[in-house]
C-alpha cells in the first residue's frame, strides 16, 4: 500500500509483535506526534525516525488500538491519544507547572477546595484537583455541563481548543437550562452550582481568558452547602486568580 490510501485505511491489522528497534521505536513516534499540536502523517513521521513507512504505520497502529494515539477525523494524519493524556496528567502531578502556586495560594487563602479546568472544544479537562478536597463526582462532573459551575462557564465560552482523546461531553443541556446559566452570569459575573454534584456541596467558578479574550478555562471553589451563602466572599480573591493564571504560560499550552 503506496500514497495517500495508507493513511485512509482504517482498518487496523491482527496485533502482532513490535518489529525491530521495537519500544525505541514507539517511543520515537509518540514524540514525533507529540511536536505537532494538530496531529502529523505517517509518512512524515517515518521520514523524521528514519524507518520504513510500513514499519511506521504498523506501530502506529498498535499505538492508536491501544489508545496511544488517535486518528485525526478526517484520517489525514494522527494525535496523541487519552492515555498518552492520562500518563502526562500522572506526571505532571509529580511536577507541577508554574500555576500551582496560584491555585495553592488560593486554598490557603480561602480554607476551601480549589479546583482548575482547562476548556477544550467537547469538554473540561482536570488541570489540578485539590488533593485535600477531591471532586465529588469526577465521571458526573466530565459528562454533564449544566452539573457543575466550570460546565456552566464552558457553555458560555464555546471553546475552540481541539483535544481529541480528551474527556467530552455525554450530556447536553436544553435551551431552557442554557438561558438560566446566561441569565445568572449576566447578573453575578460567575457561574453557581448548588447539591447537583454532591447533596451537601456546592461551587462558584469563575473563568480565565488569555491576552485576546480567548477561553482558557475556570477556577472553582467548592464549599459546604451549609456555608455556600457567605461563599461570595471569595469571590475578589478568585477574580485576582483567575488573572494570574491568565498570564501563566503553562496554563495557556495546556
Amino acid at each position: 500500500m503506496t500514497g495517500p490510501a495508507i493513511e485512509r485505511d482504517a482498518r487496523l491489522p491482527e496485533r502482532g509483535p513490535l518489529p525491530e528497534r521495537g519500544l525505541g521505536l514507539a517511543l520515537e513516534i509518540l514524540e514525533q506526534v507529540a511536536r505537532h499540536d494538530h496531529g502529523t502523517t505517517a509518512a512524515d513521521i517515518a521520514r523524521a525516525v528514519g524507518a520504513p513507512r510500513a514499519t511506521v504505520y504498523r506501530v502506529v497502529n498498535s499505538l492508536v488500538r491501544d489508545e496511544y494515539l488517535v486518528r485525526r477525523a478526517d484520517f489525514s494524519g494522527f494525535m496523541l491519544g487519552a492515555r498518552v493524556l492520562d500518563l502526562a496528567a500522572v506526571v505532571g502531578a509529580h511536577a507541577r507547572p508554574d500555576y500551582a502556586a496560584v491555585v495553592d495560594r488560593l486554598r490557603a487563602e480561602t480554607g476551601e477546595a480549589v479546583h482548575l479546568f482547562g476548556f477544550h472544544r467537547a469538554g473540561l479537562m482536570i488541570l489540578d484537583e485539590d488533593p485535600a478536597q477531591p471532586l465529588a463526582d469526577r465521571d458526573l462532573l466530565l459528562a454533564d455541563p449544566a452539573r457543575s459551575a466550570s460546565g456552566h462557564l464552558w457553555l458560555l465560552a464555546h471553546p475552540e481548543r481541539d483535544l481529541p482523546g480528551a474527556p467530552h461531553w455525554r450530556v447536553h443541556p436544553s435551551a431552557d437550562e442554557l438561558q438560566g446559566i446566561q441569565d445568572a452570569f449576566a447578573v453575578r459575573g460567575y457561574t453557581e452550582q448548588v447539591a447537583t454534584l454532591a447533596p451537601d456541596r456546592g461551587c462558584l467558578a469563575v473563568p480565565i481568558h488569555d491576552e485576546r479574550s480567548r477561553p482558557l478555562g475556570a477556577v472553582t471553589l467548592s464549599i459546604a452547602l451549609a456555608r455556600l451563602s457567605v461563599a461570595a466572599r471569595h469571590i475578589g480573591a478568585l477574580r485576582e486568580a483567575a488573572e494570574a493564571l491568565a498570564r501563566s504560560a503553562p496554563l495557556s499550552r495546556w
